[in-house]
């Protein structure tokens, strides 16, 4: 298997895990009332998926030496698949098991991928190589958003993840193979891990990382607020239909999928990673103002569909550029269980953010006031970013 070929697959394989892991935020006031549970729900379900995903996280970011990339990410797959398929049940246990599946699935993708690819990236492209890569979170979740509607009316809502569940599982069990790097690194690193360091240690020794560890923690968990919000919001007090408002969230992923690969093209053209992380924090003030301006009064419509995409730049393209970073900054060895601490804190953010703010879902003036909190905090973030960035020609 050569290069391209390795990206594809890791690509994919983020597109896939991020369809199941965001399905259900597709159709949940739908799923809501055939369970027979309030909206409100959808916090419990995110904080019991992305808790299952920081401790995954971890757990993978340390031992990807000695497991591969390939083989665990087909197992992760294979997990993710089979939470589908328990959520498909229509019953509160089933979708609860099927969370804590999809998540111990989820968490450990992106730190066995991000070591696979830093052992062989070039330097000059490796922001929009990992870009690629993490374009498959934003590609998936707006997969999630055109097909899971439409399939939940057309196939009823069972159907809607049984039929995702069983191509999962198929495509985990079809794939078998290993490239040759892969083989390399597992033996080379092997009996590496259990010698390595509490993966804390490295807050010590790579001190950068504590401005990334941050800026994961607040903009996964506003990305995630967001995604469990924006439907529940647009339909509920803007009038909109299912389709209309998945339509939205549809445009908020494929904005982020493009500016992915905008942004790490002018990373690895100079522009320095902080510099862009700042940016995504102004944005993001602007797309969760206007949210705010809406849940408060009456704004155009074409505001909101600004505030979608301003939110996409925002919450859904940094982590490409981010992760990258990563790999730059510690030596190779120490990816893995880098980025498994940097998604790590995302996942923590993920927990507590939309557990605690998706509670005002079913109130227009509360969900008003997580949009400015919302604001408040990409602007904070964009500000401390934009204080250490370094200076032109640093």
């Amino acid at each position: 298997m050569n290069a391209l070929a390795a990206l594809l697959l890791l690509t994919a394989i983020q597109i896939a895990t991020s369809f199941a892991a965001t399905a259900v935020l597709t159709v949940s006031p739908l799923l809501a009332d055939t369970l027979g549970i309030s909206a409100r729900w959808v916090g419990v379900y995110t904080a019991v998926l992305y808790a299952a995903a920081a401790c995954s996280s971890i757990w993978f970011g340390n031992r990807v030496h000695r497991l591969g990339a390939f083989q665990a990410s087909r197992w992760r797959l294979a997990l993710c698949a089979s939470g589908m398929l328990l959520i498909a049940s229509s019953h509160v246990a089933g979708v609860l098991a099927g969370s804590v599946l999809m998540g111990l699935g989820y968490g450990g993708i992106t730190p066995a991928s991000s070591y696979f690819l830093s052992q062989g990236a070039p330097l000059k492209h490796c922001s929009l190589l990992f870009s690629i890569r993490q374009s498959g979170v934003p590609a998936g979740a707006a997969l999630a958003a055109v097909l899971v509607p439409a399939m939940v009316q057309h196939l009823g809502l069972p159907w809607a993840f049984l039929a995702p569940g069983i191509m999962g599982l198929l495509a985990a069990v079809a794939f078998t193979a290993r490239s040759a790097q892969e083989l390399r690194q597992t033996a080379q690193s092997g009996s590496a891990a259990s010698t390595q360091a509490s993966v804390w240690s490295l807050l010590a020794t790579h001190p950068p990382l504590r401005m990334l560890v941050l800026v994961a923690f607040v903009f996964s968990g506003l990305q995630v607020t967001t995604l469990a919000m924006l439907v529940p919001f647009l339909h509920g007090f803007q009038q909109m239909s299912i389709e209309q408002a998945g339509l939205l969230l549809t445009l908020l992923n494929l904005v982020g999928v493009v500016f992915r690969l905008l942004w790490g093209r002018c990373v690895d053209r100079g522009m320095p990673a902080l510099r862009m992380l700042a940016l995504s924090g102004l944005l993001g003030a602007l797309g969760f103002a206007i949210l705010a301006c809406a849940a408060f009064s009456v704004v155009a419509p074409f505001m909101l569909f600004v505030a979608a995409a301003a939110l996409g730049v925002a919450v859904v393209a940094w982590n490409g550029v981010l992760f990258s970073e990563i790999a730059i900054l510690v030596p190779r060895e120490e990816v893995g269980r880098a980025t498994g601490l940097c998604v790590f804190a995302g996942f923590v953010g993920v927990v507590v953010m939309p557990t605690a703010l998706t509670l005002a879902i079913e109130q227009r003036v509360a969900s008003g006031l997580v949009f400015v909190l919302g604001a408040m905090l990409s602007l904070h973030v964009g500000w401390l970013t934009w204080r250490r960035a370094p200076r032109k020609g640093a």
